[in-house]
C-alpha cells in the first residue's frame, strides 16, 4: 500500500488507502470531465446513450460483479497464492474501472490519433498513457505530483507497460499510437514496478506480435486484467444496446449480420446458456425486452471467464489474470468488430463528425503551439521540465468535446466569444 510519497491518513479516516485512492479518482476534475466525452456516438447528441463517465461506472459494476464472482463460482478454483491479494483488492477493482479511461481526449479514438500525430516526435500521445500521466502528475490533488496513488493502484491502470521509446521508429511513426506509457512517466512506471524482480520485469515490459505487423504489450496485472475484462464486456454490449435504440442500425441490417455467427454453435463451445438469432430480434421489440436481452448477454460473458497463470512469472499479481473464456471471445470480438465498429463507426456519417474532431484539434494544437504562454490559461503553473509540445497536449487532452468546440469557434470564427467567457 505504499505511496512514493508517504502520507499519513486524515484524523479518523478508517479507509485503506487503495479506498483513498478511488476516492481521489471519484472526486478529481479528469472524472468529471468523462460526462462530456465521446464513447461511441458523440457526447452532446443525446441525453441516451453512453458518454464516457456513464461507460466508466457500468464498467466498474461489472468489475465488482467479477471480482465478487472469483470468489463465490463454484467453477473458479482460486490460486492459493492470489488469496491473500483478494482481501483487499475490491477498492483496487474499483479504482481501475473507474480511472481506466481518464486519458481519453475529446472525439474519441479520432481524437487520440490526432493528439498523436501532432506529438510523435515528441513521445507520443495515447490514451492509457495519459491516464497514467494523470494519475501521477496532472490530477490536482498534489502539485505536479497527480493524486500520489498507491503502486498497486497505479499498476491496476498500467495496461500497456512498454515505454513509448521502446517501440521501434517506424511503430512510433504511425498514425495510430502504439499501446505505451510516456518515456516522462519512466520515473514513476519504474518505481510502481521495484518490487518486482528483474525476471518479472523483463517479461512484463515484453512486446509481442499480435497480428500481421503489429505488436503490443500482452501482459497486465491481475486487478488490470479484471477491468480489461469488465472494458470489453460493457463495450460491446451496451453500445450494442445503444446503438439499436437509437436507430443507427435496423433489424433487417443486424439480424443479416448475426444470422451465420448464431448458427455456428462452435461460437459457444461448452457454455450453458448462448445466444441465438431470436436474443438479437429481442433487441427490437422495445426497450424492456431490450435491457433484459443486454441483461443476458452480458451475463453470459461474466459467468465465462477463467484464471489464466501464466508460470514465467514469479509474482502472484503477474502470474495469474482473470480472461473471457476463448469460445465467448468470439462473441466479443464479433460484437466489437463487424456490430460496432463496421455497422456504426465506419458509417459516413459517423466518419463525418471524426473528422470534424481531429480537425477542431488540429487547429487548436497548431495554434496553441505558436504562443501558448498567452493563450493557455495558467501556463506558467504547469511543470515547466516537460516540454512545451506535452503541456499544449496534456490542456487540449483535457477538455470536454464542447469545450473544445468552443474555445475553437473562439479562436476561428469571427463574432464568437466574449471577453467574459470562462476558460
Amino acid at each position: 500500500m505504499e505511496r512514493k510519497i508517504p502520507e499519513e491518513p486524515r484524523p479518523n479516516d478508517w479507509r485503506s488507502p487503495y479506498s483513498r485512492d478511488k476516492a481521489r479518482i471519484i472526486h478529481g476534475s479528469g472524472f468529471r470531465r468523462l460526462q462530456g466525452k465521446t464513447q461511441v456516438m458523440g457526447a452532446g447528441e443525446g441525453d441516451f446513450h453512453r458518454t464516457r463517465l456513464t461507460h466508466s461506472i457500468e464498467v466498474n459494476q461489472i468489475g465488482l460483479g467479477l471480482f465478487e464472482g472469483i470468489k463465490k463460482r463454484d467453477d473458479i478454483k482460486i490460486p492459493e497464492l492470489l488469496v491473500p491479494f483478494l482481501k483487499n483488492g475490491h477498492p483496487v477493482v474499483s479504482a481501475a474501472c473507474y480511472g481506466h479511461d481518464l486519458g481519453h481526449p475529446p472525439f474519441g479514438h479520432g481524437g487520440e490519433r490526432a493528439l498523436h500525430i501532432k506529438m510523435k516526435n515528441n513521445g507520443g500521445f495515447e490514451g492509457n498513457a495519459q491516464t497514467i500521466r494523470l494519475m501521477a502528475k496532472l490530477e490536482k490533488y498534489y502539485e505536479h505530483k497527480g493524486i500520489n496513488p498507491t503502486r498497486r493502484v497505479l499498476l491496476s491502470l498500467l495496461k500497456y507497460p512498454v515505454d513509448f521509446v521502446d517501440y521501434p521508429q517506424s511503430d512510433q511513426k504511425k498514425n495510430k499510437p502504439p499501446k505505451c506509457y510516456y518515456d516522462c512517466e519512466k520515473e514513476m512506471v519504474d518505481w510502481c514496478l521495484e518490487k518486482f524482480s528483474s525476471n518479472d520485469k523483463n517479461i512484463f515490459k515484453e512486446l509481442k506480435e499480435v497480428g500481421p505487423g503489429k505488436i503490443k504489450p500482452v501482459h497486465m496485472s491481475f486487478d488490470a486484467s479484471i477491468m480489461e475484462c469488465a472494458d470489453d464486456i460493457a463495450y460491446c454490449t451496451h453500445d450494442l444496446e445503444d446503438i439499436v435504440a437509437r436507430g443507427l442500425v435496423t433489424r433487417e441490417m443486424l439480424m443479416d449480420k448475426v444470422s451465420d455467427f448464431c448458427k455456428n454453435k462452435e461460437n459457444f463451445k461448452d457454455c450453458e446458456v448462448y445466444i441465438t438469432e431470436k436474443d438479437f430480434e429481442e433487441l427490437f421489440k422495445g426497450s424492456h425486452s431490450r435491457k433484459q436481452t443486454i441483461g443476458k448477454f452480458v451475463n453470459l460473458l461474466m459467468t465465462n471467464t477463467v484464471i489464466v497463470e501464466n508460470g514465467s512469472f514469479e509474482h502472484p499479481l503477474l502470474r495469474f489474470r482473470l480472461s473471457i473464456s476463448e469460445n465467448l471471445k468470439r462473441l466479443t470480438n464479433f460484437l466489437r468488430d463487424e456490430v460496432t465498429y463496421q455497422m456504426v463507426v465506419e458509417k459516413p456519417e459517423i466518419q463525418m463528425l471524426e473528422r470534424k474532431g481531429q480537425r477542431v484539434i488540429n487547429s487548436l494544437f497548431k495554434e496553441f503551439i505558436l504562443a501558448p504562454e498567452i493563450l493557455i490559461p495558467h501556463w506558467d503553473k504547469m511543470d515547466q521540465t516537460d516540454s512545451k509540445e506535452r503541456r499544449v497536449c496534456d490542456y487540449i487532452a483535457g477538455m470536454t468535446d464542447s469545450f473544445a468546440a468552443k474555445i475553437y469557434h473562439r479562436l476561428f470564427t469571427p463574432g464568437i466569444g466574449s471577453s467574459r467567457d470562462e476558460l
